[in-house]
């Protein structure tokens, strides 16, 4: 499942392959669910505002009690669907590739949007990237089976996220490719594990959360810095 997100390399370029289509349209949908509130908690504010102007047409232009109601539905329609592309907009424009050239030693790297390349920038620009390592497992009896999950960051870029964080799997080999592809061009490539636990009916709790750290080849850290399991976030509470 990982291959989702993966490092190809090809004779002219080597690509960071960013999840499908199919992914970033779920993360779309996500993010407007998150996001329900904040798009319709204008329309319900500015809702008086335009039952007015719906009133104004009808007595001051001579319109019918129905056009003006046909005016005020697609004047809020197209408030709902500009607050929906605010909601969703840092989804929509994730890119789905990142491209690097040349591939065993970039230089420059570009963005990759719904098939589209942008313009060449300097690899450095990527700042520093990240990949947020997740696993919840059950704790006291939960049936539900261990899952892991990871995303992809960097500091450096105006959109920072540049995966979703439902990809699937187990990131190191990923690092790994991410790291041997950037070393050249001097950007680091680190890795966070978060470790979480759910009970029957609870919500996740955070176990356990190793520092950012570089991993090494067979997904060692470097550096002497914990591996993941090492924990610096709090437990969780104790059963009764």
């Amino acid at each position: 499942m990982t291959e989702r997100v993966t490092v190809r390399v090809g004779p002219e370029s080597a690509v960071l392959v960013l999840g499908t289509a199919r992914d970033r349209w779920r993360d779309a949908a996500r993010d407007l669910r998150r996001e329900v509130p904040s798009v319709l908690g204008p329309q319900l504010i500015l809702l008086p505002l335009g039952a007015g102007s719906a009133v104004l047409a009808h007595v001051a232009l001579g319109l019918g009690t129905g056009a003006a109601v046909g005016l005020l539905a697609a004047a809020t329609l197209l408030e709902t669907l500009a607050f929906t592309l605010l909601a969703v907009g840092e989804s929509l424009l994730r890119p789905g590739r990142l491209e690097f050239s040349p591939p065993r030693a970039p230089v420059r790297m570009r963005a990759v949007r719904a098939g589209r390349p942008g313009r060449w920038r300097p690899v450095a620009a990527l700042g520093q990237v990240r990949v947020a390592h997740r696993v919840t497992e059950p704790v006291d009896g939960d049936p539900r089976p261990l899952t892991e999950t990871f995303t992809v960051s960097a500091t450096g870029r105006p959109t920072r996220a540049l995966s979703a964080y439902d990809v699937p799997g187990d990131p190191r080999r990923l690092v790994a490719q991410l790291t041997e592809l950037l070393a050249s061009a001097g950007v680091p490539v680190v890795l966070r594990t978060a470790r979480y636990g759910w009970r029957r009916g609870d919500p996740p709790v955070l176990l356990s959360a190793t520092p950012w750290h570089a991993v090494g080849p067979g997904g060692a850290p470097v550096d002497g810095e914990p591996g993941p399991g090492a924990g610096d976030g709090p437990r969780y509470p104790a059963g009764p």
